[in-house]
């Protein structure tokens, strides 16, 4: 009778506890949203989402027949490959879109040359692809164990294109926040400027998290057991996921404070009748509340011309 061995039950509990924990972040951001309020940017975000509770599953699967199925063993590395790939570029144009909210005024996308540029520079990752495609190793050993992973020539280019366009996203968000003549700077764009830390701190740990998760597949040279590859990548992929539902959440403290004030208001003066606003989304991470209404809002009133005052 086949018994799992301990690296077996803890990918396999790492797969699970990831699938329950995207499906709770998928549930919040997405709760009481309707498709035609979802941008670019929350689409991003949700694609992310469904992309890392699908990696999740599909591995919770292949970890259970890794062992002596050379289908799964074979699978294994193509999920590592391609889902993993999508994550990341979703990742990465999550992050180009957060530059261009917080140093673009009044213009699109594509006249936009700094957002050009960096659509740019994700053409390389698909020649980084294919080279992942055609050095990718999936081998059973003689006791059952599934091997898999990338040869140098995809791992070690993989590894520097990760560090180089995550560096360079990191640099183009500290570069307005150290900048005392940039579109941050002034008492009117806290939330602005609280948009640019919070995506510095999520490209940091984007940056932290794909050289340490790529930098195992140079260690191991393509012999990487399929087990530890499926729950680095997992783990990779939902804190990834994490972060970004971090970033594109609404911080509670200016929140409490107006109630708080409004309580004390109300214990002053008894007989004041206060009128309220009814409340759009009452959780605080969902998709209405980010700020990336307010950034929506700041850049079309720049476009016609206006000054908002926040």
């Amino acid at each position: 009778m086949y018994t799992p061995d301990p690296e077996e039950s803890i990918s396999l509990f790492i797969s699970l506890a990831s699938i329950s924990l995207m499906s709770v972040l998928f549930g919040r951001k997405t709760a009481g949203t309707k498709l035609n309020t979802i941008n670019y940017a929350r689409g991003l975000v949700v694609a992310l989402y469904i992309i890392s509770w699908t990696f999740s599953l599909v591995a919770a699967m292949l970890v259970q027949t890794n062992n002596f199925n050379e289908i799964s063993c074979t699978m294994s590395v193509y999920l590592c490959i391609v889902l993993y790939a999508m994550s990341k570029i979703i990742i990465y144009l999550f992050l180009m879109e957060k530059v261009y909210v917080v140093t673009a005024v009044g213009t699109t996308r594509t006249n936009f040359m700094l957002y050009r540029i960096n659509l740019g520079l994700l053409v390389p990752y698909l020649v980084i692809f294919c080279l992942m495609i055609i050095y990718r190793v999936s081998e059973l050993l003689p006791n059952g164990e599934c091997r898999i992973g990338l040869l140098p020539p995809a791992s070690v280019t993989l590894i520097l294109y990760d560090i180089f366009i995550s560096s360079w996203l990191t640099l183009l968000f500290i570069r307005p926040l150290m900048s005392s003549t940039s579109l941050l700077q002034g008492p009117s764009k806290g939330k602005l400027r609280d948009v640019a830390r919070r995506t510095l701190m999520g490209s940091l740990v984007a940056l932290v998290l794909s050289t340490g998760n790529v930098f195992t597949l140079v260690l191991f040279k393509g012999q990487e057991r399929g087990l530890i590859c499926l729950a680095s990548c997992t783990v990779d992929v939902t804190l990834n996921a994490m972060t970004v539902h971090w970033v594109t959440s609404r911080g509670g403290g200016g929140r409490s404070n107006t109630a708080e004030k409004s309580s004390n208001d109300r214990r002053q003066n008894p007989n004041t009748q206060v009128t309220t606003e009814k409340q759009v989304a009452p959780i605080e991470s969902h998709l209405s509340v980010t700020v990336e209404s307010y950034v929506e809002q700041y850049h079309q009133q720049t476009s016609n011309g206006s000054n908002p005052e926040y």
